[in-house]
């Protein structure tokens, strides 16, 4: 088939505009016509030009029996009832053709797309891909875009770009096609290997940078067959020696995900802020690479270094998390050994009501080194509200907890540096306040707790099994309800060392530590 161009040029402040409407180039939108070739032929006239071009597609049902390829100085704009459905085995769209071969953010860059439902049709179509595959470009924005039941893999795969902004997206539905429960939503991925990114190379450790993923919204779909959303955004391949790096995530909306709504994966420079988390099996969590994952310990020549990599300034603040958590903790923080989580700061959130299945905490910490959990709301939780241990400088302060299944505060495994200030705690479960592993240096200090020991199990307002070097000071009980009755107001282990107590207001039963 000959197309002949079809386009309307204007020249406005010596910038040359090119303007394309893919029914000019034959695009019928019926829902029956297989439109692919010539919505292609007019993606390849904006190709053809120095500047680019704009390629419009009104409203209709436009039947794709053939990936997109999306090149340099592209800008797509999309009816927003204009749908897209893909009617083959393949990408939906890609900023690169099989055989092309690209290095760092060499490849079609200046690309964006806006509006538009692009129908994935993964109940129909069940073969796995990425809805849309965008690999080493730069400067690539999406948005206002619907992508809906997509199959296996990712909405949105961006691998090896810097500068992307996917802003007022909405993603429905997911269809497992079989052992992809991981699967994200928005995938922030790394050039690493053909079996992480198979659209096109090369690959050569290109990671993502300057990524923004702003106000859009993470669902399910009314399609029969679909299902929610493993994961809102994230990443789950890495390689020692390269990160992520500077990832803004906000104003999103994550909706009954059943897997962590941001998992954060060899992330670092990273803020996550004013989200909304509704029901979701787990919520924010940002980690680095696990010793036990053979393939993400290798290092860039593909060498087993048998170590994670630390993952620097992370930032999760004023996020609200509701219902669920099933699945794993509202907010987790998770280094490994070789691994730590360095310069982290959470305050700000509210997270509460956890499903009547979960048990894990609100906030979780291991492995980390400078992290201060400050000013958040936790209420409801059927776990821990806030468990730290295994690192180095924890400021937990300001926090107001409020009907916990388990401890309020629990720091749990070897700490060097511990504050805990100023928190408010009423009616748990457990404890109010325990360190139950080998901590050095800490202080608990003007905190206000109001009913522990729900079970009736010996817990107490505050509880040191294992420490050296501890003042426990200026802190206050009350104990109003009979639910919530003790025994012991302050247990000191004899195992622990240099305690200081001071000023703390423990009503009868007993105004003296107990020691065990």
């Amino acid at each position: 088939m000959k197309i002949a161009c079809a386009c309307v040029i204007t020249i406005q402040e010596g910038r040359i505009d090119m303007w394309i409407n893919v029914v000019d180039y034959g695009a019928v939108g019926d829902g029956q016509t297989k439109d692919a070739v010539v919505i292609q032929a007019a993606l390849d006239e904006a190709r053809c030009t120095e500047r680019g071009g704009m390629v419009i597609i009104p409203a209709g049902t436009y039947r794709l029996e053939k990936t997109l390829y999306v090149s340099s100085n592209t800008h797509i704009i999309a009816a927003p009832t204009a749908r897209l459905l893909r009617d083959h085995d393949g990408y939906l769209v890609t900023n690169g053709r099989p055989k092309e071969s690209f290095e760092g953010y060499d490849g079609h860059s200046n690309i964006t797309i806006e509006g538009g439902i692009w129908d994935f049709n993964g109940v129909e179509r069940r073969k796995m891909h990425n809805c849309f595959a965008i690999g080493h470009g730069e400067n690539i924005t999406l948005e206002r875009m619907e992508i809906r039941d997509v199959a296996g893999a990712h909405a949105i795969e961006v691998c090896g770009c810097r500068n992307v902004w996917i802003n007022g997206c909405r993603f429905l539905g997911f269809i497992d096609t079989g052992g992809r429960s991981f699967s994200e939503a928005v995938q922030i991925d790394l050039m690493k290997a053909v079996w992480v990114f198979s659209a096109f190379g090369a690959y050569d450790q290109t990671i993502c940078e300057n990524i923004w993923i702003n106000d859009c919204y993470f669902g399910s779909s009314d399609t029969e067959g679909s299902q929610v959303w493993p994961r809102g955004i994230g990443s789950h391949s890495s390689t020692i020696g390269v990160w992520h790096e500077n990832i803004v995530i906000s104003g999103n909306v994550f909706e009954g995900t059943s897997k962590q709504a941001v998992r954060g994966y060899s992330w670092k420079n990273v803020q996550i802020h004013h989200n909304q988390l509704l029901h979701c099996g787990a919520g924010i969590e940002v980690s680095s690479p696990p010793l036990s994952d053979a393939k993400d310990t290798k290092n860039i020549f593909g060498i087993q270094t048998g170590k994670s990599q630390p993952c620097e300034n992370t930032e999760i603040v004023s996020n609200i998390i509701t219902g669920g958590l099933s699945y794993h903790h509202g907010i987790a923080i998770i280094g490994e050994r070789t691994g730590i989580m360095e310069n982290v700061s959470i305050s700000g959130n509210i997270i509460s009501d956890s499903a009547e299945q979960s048990n894990y905490s609100g906030v979780n910490i291991v492995y980390g080194d400078t992290v201060k959990v400050h000013n958040n709301i936790l209420k409801n939780l059927k776990g821990t509200a806030i468990t730290a241990g295994k690192g180095n400088s924890y400021n937990i302060q300001d926090n107001a907890i409020s009907r916990a299944g388990g401890d309020g505060i629990a720091i749990i495994g070897s700490t060097d540096g511990v504050d805990i200030k100023n928190n408010s705690i009423h009616y748990i479960q457990d404890n109010g306040i325990v360190i139950s592993d080998k901590v050095k240096m800490a202080v608990i200090h003007g905190n206000t707790i109001n009913g522990v020991n729900g079970r009736n199990m010996d817990a107490c307002p505050i509880s040191v099994k294992q420490a050296d070097y501890v003042t426990i000071s200026a802190n206050t009980y009350f104990d109003e309800k009979p639910e919530f009755q003790v025994s012991t107001m302050l247990n000191i282990a004899s195992s622990c060392n240099h305690v200081l107590q001071n000023e703390n207001y423990f009503p009868s039963p007993s105004r003296n530590a107990s020691q065990s």
